[in-house]
């Protein structure tokens, strides 16, 4: 027995006060002769007996209810044993359902063996127990709200959740499922826990490099509240001949283009098996038609090669394209991977401009639309996927930023702190802001406004304008940039591209900051190395601040071919954020902006899984906006809604980590680690082990001890009332 409130037993000695008050009222009193009393003790000494009895047990009563008091107080916990209970164990099935249980030798499957053996679990159960049921991919998903009983039916629903399991692209992290298993509260009356792992044991799901976690999961088992134990059954295929052949990168070359236009692809095919592959076919897919094919050349074990092709899409849309591989293995679900790309002849970008301030023959405006295939604001028959929208910096703090992919602001004079706040969350949300600096610039005013101690737009104050003398030098030249930024990759191009020839004769210098300088990208430079443009990061946005206009005033760049790539390139990768948002890593928010016609109550999101759920939205201006977290696991998702009737849907893809599809079943070191952590081999389903047989429940005992306490209370109220109207009650006799 143990005691929740010990200290409530200091009142024990509560419990001698009835038995104090007896004694004192029964002590020797003195004795006072009187002659007409002789002929009363015949009549009272037959009741006197029969008194004390009485007095005795009012006694017993009042003790009783104060030893009950005092125990109910300090909260008392018994053996479940002491009661006759064995009370119930608490069973959590762990299945992996990871990208590996796909595997398929000789038509048998490691999920197949999964089900075989937790049926087999299932049927070793006894009505005492209680199973909860999670799924190992995605971090961990419960297939229970509540446990399940282990009797008939519980146990018939029970093999129902386990036969409706199938693999996925998910990563399979069993020692943080477990962690989170065993660090759960135990429910009322359970006598222990037993966690069950159902896996093919790869080496990969039980990051054995983690060892602060493996240290937490040992201390954990030993200091649980209940006994807890970990058992493993092992669902491994028979052979260790690796036939895997999987498709392990997929990039488009853009993944926003003009109807019509060309999309290059490329997907990466690498054998990562031990037998060889001869030389086959790749199937490329949109929204699962296939469209082209392309070759294949034999793999030996651990080899990899590139397979490409184009595609175009004449009409607007969003589309999943994929590359597949022909050729059957033993793992089907990575022979498979896509991306999301967008076919669009409209992206609207907002450029901030002031051509009224310009003293030249051709505006900043001209050049740029000419740049984007316009003349003015009329598209020409080519012109870029990027539609431009020109205004005044006074209408800036009116215009709803939302409705553009990226912002452009020449010369950003005086912007107040409202309009700066608008900048930030629309960067911050995913947008582009390319700021050029001009002749129009306070230092201060930008230096305290739009750099902001290092907290604002520019990750780099400005210091001084630079006034180059000699175009010649290297002060003022731009130095080719390299290729390894996808902003300048083209660029870089020298042989088909005039950077080179680029001369810059004005341009506003940073200042030094040599802490701040070692996180900042230069994407453009000088000759003798001055930066001109520097990148920064908000958010899901991205920031580019160049040093100098985008006009005839400073340079000579809007004269070269180079300032067409320019606009082009730099354009798409500032509206890049949210450009990709179709594509995901795991875990990202889901967000789509759907029309404002499409019909609320019709919105859902089809999962990996097979699932479809209802997705709330909120209205904006534009149209609605929804958003959907559970994405932790890999695999194509796809948001429906109704539109006038009409079915229409959004595809997105969520990318699967490369090295899932690794196979690499665990060696018997490893196994050994297992062991001497705690966990336990076996096909077996014992109901207890030894640390269960010896541990049984502690049952809450103080609720009968407070129904024990009203019985003696009622009890001796009774008896009380009783013996008081015996002894009240006159004894008449007749007159003679």
């Amino acid at each position: 027995m143990s005691f929740l409130n010990g200290l409530f037993l200091l009142a024990l000695p509560l419990a001698l006060v009835p038995l104090l008050i007896h004694l004192y009222r029964g002590r020797q009193r003195d004795v006072v002769l009187w002659g007409a009393m002789q002929f009363l003790e015949k009549a009272m000494t037959k009741g006197r007996s029969w008194q004390r009895l009485e007095e005795l047990l009012l006694m017993f009563l009042r003790t009783a209810a104060v030893l009950a008091i005092v125990f109910a107080l300090a909260r008392p916990m018994v053996r479940s044993s002491w009661w006759g209970s064995q009370g119930q164990r608490e069973l959590v099935l762990l299945l992996d359902n990871s990208l590996s249980m796909a595997r398929t030798v000789e038509d048998t499957s490691a999920a197949d063996v999964l089900k075989d053996e937790a049926t087999k679990f299932l049927d070793s159960l006894s009505s005492e127990d209680r199973v909860h049921v999670m799924l190992v991919a995605g971090g961990g998903q419960w297939l229970t709200a509540q446990s399940i009983v282990a009797d008939r039916p519980g146990v018939a629903r029970l093999k129902s959740l386990v036969e409706g399991v199938e693999p996925s692209q998910g990563k399979s992290d069993l020692l943080r499922c477990i962690l989170s298993i065993v660090h759960l509260e135990s429910v009322e009356k359970s006598t222990s826990r037993r966690v069950v792992v159902f896996t093919d044991n790869q080496e990969l799901s039980w990051q054995f490099d983690a060892e602060q976690s493996w240290q937490q999961l040992g201390t954990t088992l030993s200091n649980a509240e209940i006994s807890t134990s970990v058992q493993i059954i092992e669902c491994v295929s028979p052979t260790a001949e690796i036939d895997n052949l999987a498709v392990t990168t997929i990039e488009a070359d853009r993944e926003i283009v003009r109807p019509g236009e060309v999309i290059e692809c490329r997907a990466e095919v690498t054998n990562l098996g031990t037998l060889s592959h001869e030389a086959g076919v790749v199937e490329w897919l949109i929204d699962d038609e296939v469209v082209s094919t392309s070759s294949l050349k034999a793999l030996e074990g651990g080899e990899t090669t590139h397979v490409t092709t184009e595609v175009r899409r004449s009409e607007s849309g969003t589309y999943q394209l994929a590359c597949r591989i022909e050729e059957g293995d033993q793992l089907a679900l990575d022979q498979q991977d896509a991306v999301v790309v967008e076919v669009t002849d409209q992206i609207p970008v907002l450029f901030v401009l002031d051509s009224a301030q310009e003293y030249v023959e051709k505006t900043t405006q001209e050049f740029v639309s000419a740049a984007l295939g316009y003349e003015g604001l009329v598209p020409l028959e080519w012109h870029s996927v990027y539609q431009p929208t020109f205004i005044s910096p006074k209408e800036l703090a009116e215009t709803d930023l939302a409705q553009y992919r990226a912002v452009v602001i020449s010369d950003p004079v005086q912007l107040d702190d409202e309009t700066l706040g608008e900048l930030q969350g629309f960067v911050r949300d995913g947008g582009g802001l390319w700021l050029v600096l001009g002749d129009r610039v306070d230092r201060t005013d930008f230096n305290r406004s739009v750099y902001d101690d290092g907290d604002g737009l520019s990750p780099l104050p400005v210091e001084a304008l630079f006034e180059n003398q000699a175009l010649g030098e290297e002060s003022g030249r731009i130095h080719p940039p390299t290729r390894e930024h996808p902003a300048t990759a083209q660029l870089a191009n020298t042989t088909q591209l005039d950077i080179d020839e680029a001369r810059i004769k004005n341009y506003w210098r940073f200042a030094h900051r040599s802490n701040d300088e070692r996180s900042v990208k230069v994407l453009l430079e000088t000759g003798d190395g001055s930066p001109l443009v520097i990148e920064n990061y908000l958010g899901q946005g991205r920031v580019l601040v160049q040093s100098f206009p985008l006009g005839l005033g400073w340079s000579n760049l809007p004269q070269l071919k180079a300032f067409v790539v320019l606009i082009s390139d730099w354009l798409d990768y500032l509206t890049a954020p949210s450009s990709a948002r179709f594509n995901l890593a795991a875990g990202s928010p889901l967000v789509a902006t759907l029309p404002l016609a499409a019909d609320p109550d019709s919105v859902k999101v089809l999962n990996p899984a097979g699932t479809s759920v209802p997705l709330g939205g909120q209205e904006l201006d534009n149209g609605q906006l929804v958003r959907y977290w559970q994405t932790h696991l890999p695999g194509s998702y796809r948001v429906t809604y109704e539109e006038n009737g009409v079915s229409k849907s959004l595809p997105f893809r969520v990318a699967r980590e490369v090295s899932e599809s690794r196979l690499k079943v665990i060696d018997e070191p490893q196994r050994q680690l297992l062991t001497s952590s705690g966990l336990e081999f076996g096909t077996e389903a014992p109901l207890t082990n030894s640390r269960e047989e010896e541990s049984t429940s502690l049952e809450p005992v103080w609720q009968s001890l407070l129904v024990g306490l009203i019985a003696l209370l009622v009890l001796e109220l009774i008896i009380s009332s009783w013996i008081t109207g015996q002894r009240s009650t006159p004894v008449m006799s007749p007159l003679n």
